[in-house]
């Protein structure tokens, strides 16, 4: 299979010009491999000093991967980057199912988790294994597809596997730009995921297949009336890789109150090599770990 003639590739790289590859095979590194929908991203950072070395993307503009093609992208992305030639300290994978279902921790129960998906998603699970993570109270119930799951097992045999929910929530309530907000959306080229809280608890979180920017104001502001929001109080969080002059951003601050583009935690340390970059660009893929690490610390102290 060729590289998709129609995938647009970002690239940021401190590789060889601040470091050479000689050197980074000789740090503690953390890998994230995020694989959205119509975007796969990964980032290479080193963990005592959050220093960002790689940080890279595939993204489709008018539809998503195939499972064939996030297998051949996944196998892409290692040899293009040698991956296999760096040892991690940690790696985390980010998949975005589209099928899953956010259960109340009191009424899971281990053996009934594929019922529970299959009630939420009437389609067959035959193909898919079925994985869970947990978010605070929340048991999050998902499935990925065998290939792919046995494809990321083999290259990646201790990596930590996270649903992009899991990693949009732990932004959501430990990224310092997130904690007090209510609403947040984040786009991709072909869908976006809307998450809204009141203080510490998670009042939704969904996923919305989007064309143009009306669709996004459309669930924007539709999920702002379900949950009885006031609009002209509502400050929305915006990422995803899109530009500042997106035409999201002069449509969406007639409806609310304020726009803001979400940017990256403080602690990581990205060379001015890309404004982009430096500005939002891979956004969850970034500053994931920094969330997880800053949670589980949280819940270490208690």
């Amino acid at each position: 299979m060729q590289l998709l003639s129609d995938i647009i590739i970002n690239e940021y790289s401190v590789i060889p010009q601040k470091i050479s590859f000689k050197e980074l095979q000789q740090k503690s590194l953390l890998l994230v491999v995020s694989l959205f929908q119509d975007e796969i991203e990964l980032s290479v950072t080193e963990y005592a000093s959050n220093n960002v070395y790689l940080s890279a993307s595939y993204i489709l503009q008018q539809k998503k991967f195939s499972h064939n093609e996030i297998n051949y992208l996944i196998t892409d992305f290692v040899h293009r980057y040698h991956l296999n030639q760096l040892t991690f300290q940690s790696v985390h994978i980010i998949y975005s199912s589209p099928y899953f279902v956010l259960c109340p921790i009191e009424f899971y129960l281990p053996d009934k988790k594929q019922i529970l998906l299959e009630y939420a998603h009437p389609v067959s699970v035959l193909d898919e294994q079925v994985l869970t993570d947990d978010f605070q109270n929340i048991k999050i119930i998902y499935s990925i597809r065998q290939s792919i799951y046995t494809s990321l097992t083999q290259i990646f045999p201790s990596a930590k596997l996270f649903h992009s929910s899991t990693a949009l929530l732990n932004l959501f309530f430990y990224h310092p730009m997130l904690m007090h907000g209510k609403f947040w959306i984040h786009l991709h080229p072909n869908y976006m995921e809307i998450m809204a809280k009141n203080e510490q608890q998670l009042l939704m979180y969904n996923m919305f297949d989007t064309q143009t920017s009306i669709d996004v104001l459309y669930y924007t502001l539709f999920c702002i009336q379900q949950l009885n929001f006031d609009s002209k109080t509502t400050d929305v969080y915006v990422s995803g890789n899109v530009s500042s002059q997106h035409s999201i951003f002069k449509i969406l601050p007639k409806y609310v109150h304020s726009v803001q583009i979400l940017h990256h935690h403080p602690k990581l340390h990205i060379l001015p090599l890309d404004s982009n970059l430096i500005s939002h660009y891979h956004f969850i893929t970034l500053n994931h770990p920094l969330c997880v690490s800053y949670q589980e610390n949280t819940k270490a102290e208690k």
